[in-house]
């Protein structure tokens, strides 16, 4: 009882603070750069916008006029005069915009020990990202805990040979959703992000066997070469080859995805026109329509029992997604599905697993700087069962560049057991309930 008095008077108290706290103008290394706010590009940080979604897209150089403020040369262009011939030393940039992340989670959860953990996961991360020129991009991260390892790093070159596509090159996500795992004011990363097939099989697998399951997962950074371009405005289309990290035979895996967007914004950053005379329902609608495709395949393995018996795990992913923008609210809805020959390597002692996966997203900002949102996830997958997510939340922004947010995780698992009469796992009809409270402050600069 005691414990609960003190953190209601902890959040009472932070909450005064905080609502008391007047607008300021701290910003990080794009809105220094080209002198403008951080909600230029961002709703609630991370969260982007129509046009920071553009920005990205268009390889970091600003689409259209530059700003008001923005210096000369921002977009690293020859100043007049003084090339002096060498136009490639031009290219060499002035100031690199560096950013750093920092976040620290407060959890409370009744099932674990302890309770109320004040020493929740602790990130920090660093960031640089910028254009040469405006011919390229570039993007280059460092996590330095948890993961302490690289994260994203590539460089993207402009409409190549004077055509509509960007060639992006080194080590990076594939362009399959219509959202990065960050692009959400909300703590949680959505769930088809991580989910992994075959790692918790609810069937026999002897104990000499090492069964991890099928490594691949969207928001898995993996080296390769990708072919994007926005079309006409309004269709963005991408293409790429890659090789996961752990994969040394079989060739490379191959990945489409395509959006096009309705009103709104579109993916050159331009405003939709407004008539002054008229008022039209596409003033402030937007509607967003992606599809994507992942075609991979594992190593080669040996049956443990039988080595004169080799197998790969040929799988695929197939997603559908859509967004609907009305002024301060936003929808997002998709749905993903899986298919695996042998999820199970190196063990290969099962069949294929077909899995399934559902999310829809409603947010809505208050205020400019206060969001709440709830989302709800059906995840299926085959031998593991069907496991339900529910996640409110509410997100503070003092600042445009500090955030304060609150999550609740009610999670509906499956359980295995085993069966006394068959010995072997199944999945019972009881669910474990796993419910979490996590507090999180986050600041960039």
């Amino acid at each position: 009882m005691k414990k609960r008095i003190l953190c209601l008077a902890v959040a009472l108290g932070l909450a005064v603070v905080l609502l008391s706290t007047e607008k300021a103008q701290a910003i990080p290394a794009f809105a220094r750069l080209y002198k403008v706010e951080c909600n230029t590009c961002h709703t609630i940080f991370p969260d982007r916008n129509s046009f920071g979604d553009a920005f990205r897209k268009n390889s970091y150089v600003w689409p259209g006029p530059l700003p008001e403020h923005a210096e000369e040369g921002t977009q690293y262009t020859a100043p007049q005069g003084k090339a002096g011939g060498k136009e490639w030393l031009v290219a060499i940039t002035d100031q690199v915009p560096v950013s750093l992340w920092v976040n620290h989670d407060f959890i409370l959860n009744r099932d674990k020990t302890p309770r109320l953990d004040l020493n929740g996961e602790t990130e920090l991360e660093l960031f640089t990202a910028g254009n040469f020129r405006g011919k390229a991009g570039w993007w280059a991260e460092y996590n330095f805990k948890p993961d302490a390892d690289i994260g994203e790093v590539f460089i993207q070159f402009r409409k190549v040979f004077g055509s509509p596509v960007n060639v992006k090159a080194g080590r990076f996500k594939p362009k399959l959703s219509l959202w990065k795992s960050n692009d959400s004011a909300t703590l949680t990363s959505y769930g088809y992000n991580d989910m992994v097939v075959g790692a918790n099989p609810a069937q026999i697998v002897p104990d000499f066997v090492s069964g991890i399951g099928n490594p691949f997962a969207i928001d898995r950074e993996q080296g390769g070469v990708e072919l994007n371009s926005v079309l006409g405005n309004r269709l963005f289309a991408a293409f790429g080859a890659v090789t996961p990290p752990e994969k040394t035979g079989n060739g490379p895996d191959y990945y489409g995805h395509l959006s096009v967007r309705f009103g709104g914004t579109d993916f050159n950053g331009n405003e939709p026109a407004i008539s002054l005379v008229e008022e039209s329902i596409w003033d402030n609608l937007a509607l967003t329509f992606g599809a994507f495709g992942y075609v991979g395949t594992s190593n080669t393995f040996e049956n443990v029992f039988d080595h004169d018996i080799k197998f790969k795990n040929d799988f695929r992913r197939v997603g559908i997604e859509s967004e609907v923008l009305y002024k301060k609210l936003r929808l997002r809805m998709n749905a993903i599905f899986g298919q695996d020959a042998h999820p199970q390597q190196p063990a290969g002692l099962s069949g294929s697993e077909t899995s399934r996966f559902y999310m829809a997203q409603g947010q809505y900002i208050f205020m400019r700087n206060i969001l709440a949102a709830m989302r709800y996830e059906n995840q299926y997958i085959e031998h593991e069962g069907v496991t339900h997510r529910y996640v409110p939340s509410v997100v503070y922004a003092p600042w445009q560049n500090v955030r304060i947010a609150l999550e609740y995780v009610y999670e509906i698992q499956p359980i295995h057991e085993v069966d006394p009469a068959f010995q072997a796992p199944v999945v019972f009809k009881q669910h474990f309930i796993n419910r979490e409270y996590t507090c999180r402050l986050t600041f960039a600069y």
